[in-house]
């Protein structure tokens, strides 16, 4: 006699999804971070957990370097900054804040500050937050913007105060190196007084227009007061406050 026995057996595979982690966010992927000039500015961040949790639930923080996702990561040296090294949202919530700091250092137009989650084993985090740096001026802003032409290395700036009696240079820029065709936009904040801006070209052709079409602009307080970009080796603008 032939006996024949069959098993089933069964195989189970547990699928892990998106809805079995903890997704944490930032309030926003742009924040743009209001610094005041000569001094120190403290803003509040959120952080958002799609989940609640019986206990407190600690994430670590960490600042992206500038290499990061192609050098979109931080400008800032870290003497000039303060960020918490966590955040800890409550048990049963799910939200919590913490303070950034940042101190002025004279900060550019791209200067930034990125952050990110340093918990990718246990919690997604799709999106970095990044804060562009934003000087509010407490008495006059005055923005250069500046489209360079062909070769944007030749290109130079000054700015000078007391221009009238004893000048002094509070501002300026050169090393355009990689920026041929680009544009840059400065802002300065300036107190009151007899103010003089100087551009210059390595080459004495201006910015505009034999090899590019190059052009700068002043704004004082939202208004333009010099535009240009035909000129020889140099050009200059004076100005007086108020």
């Amino acid at each position: 006699m032939l006996c024949l026995m069959f098993v089933a057996c069964e195989s189970e595979t547990d699928v892990v999804g998106v809805s079995d982690y903890n997704l944490i966010s930032f309030q926003d992927d742009n924040f743009n971070f209001e610094l005041n000039q000569d001094g120190v500015s403290t803003k509040t961040i959120t952080v958002y957990n799609s989940r609640t949790s019986s206990s407190d639930v600690t994430y670590n923080l960490e600042v992206l370097p500038l290499e990061f996702n192609g050098g979109s990561g931080s400008t800032i040296a870290s003497d000039y900054y303060n960020v918490p090294s966590s955040v800890t949202i409550p048990a049963n919530e799910r939200s919590a804040q913490f303070d950034v700091t940042i101190i002025d250092n004279s900060f550019g137009s791209s200067d930034r500050l990125v952050l990110g989650f340093a918990d990718e084993d246990f919690a997604l985090n799709p999106h970095p937050i990044s804060m562009p740096i934003v000087i509010v001026c407490p008495v006059n802003e005055l923005v250069l913007d500046i489209t360079f032409d062909s070769y944007a290395e030749e290109t130079s700036w000054e700015l000078y105060i007391d221009i009238n009696t004893s000048p002094t240079l509070i501002a300026s820029g050169s090393g355009y190196d990689d920026l041929d065709n680009e544009s840059i936009i400065e802002r300065i904040c300036i107190e009151d007084g007899d103010f003089g801006f100087v551009i210059y070209d390595a080459f004495s052709d201006g910015i505009c227009c034999g090899f590019g079409q190059g052009s700068y602009s002043l704004i004082l307080n939202g208004d333009v007061i010099k535009e240009g970009g035909s000129f020889g080796a140099s050009e200059v603008t004076t100005f007086s406050l108020p």
